[in-house]
């Protein structure tokens, strides 16, 4: 699925393995980032059990307009999607982090894109929807 943030920014999520046929096991994402400047690409994992509480959380949110959705990485630090309601009148964010651990020599380092957007009530409907239809597997399992 691809989330258009702003005219030069998108971000996208794709599904490339479950962790076992029919099981809602830990899910292998593809995440990418991509601006006007650069594009940053991580492969994550995430537990399938919290990505489906994410999905519903992701319903609740649109239908109530309250609240919260967030998704993070099996691994620290290396994703984490957020989406939230900032105000009682219908103003929302989206929010994410891609990263991993680099090592130089003997030292880690994090490399990392810590982006927020501000989202009104339709694209937050579309991006849950989005999200719901992506990957309507995971939430019916």
């Amino acid at each position: 699925m691809r989330i258009n943030l702003s005219e030069t920014d998108h971000l996208e999520i794709s599904l490339i393995s479950r962790g076992a046929a029919n099981y809602i096991y830990d899910c292998n994402l593809l995440v990418s980032f991509t601006s006007r400047d650069k594009t940053y690409s991580q492969e994550v994992w995430v537990d399938g059990c919290e990505f489906k509480s994410f999905l519903t959380d992701l319903e609740n949110l649109n239908k109530n307009l309250k609240g919260e959705a967030a998704l993070h990485s099996d691994s620290p630090g290396e994703w984490l999607i957020k989406l939230l309601s900032v105000d009682s009148v219908g103003h929302f964010a989206l929010q994410f982090e891609i990263g991993k651990e680099i090592w130089i020599g003997q030292e880690t380092f994090w490399s990392k894109v810590m982006e927020a957007y501000p989202l009104d009530a339709e694209m937050l409907g579309e991006i849950c929807a989005d999200f719901l239809d992506s990957f309507s597997e995971i939430k019916n399992a």
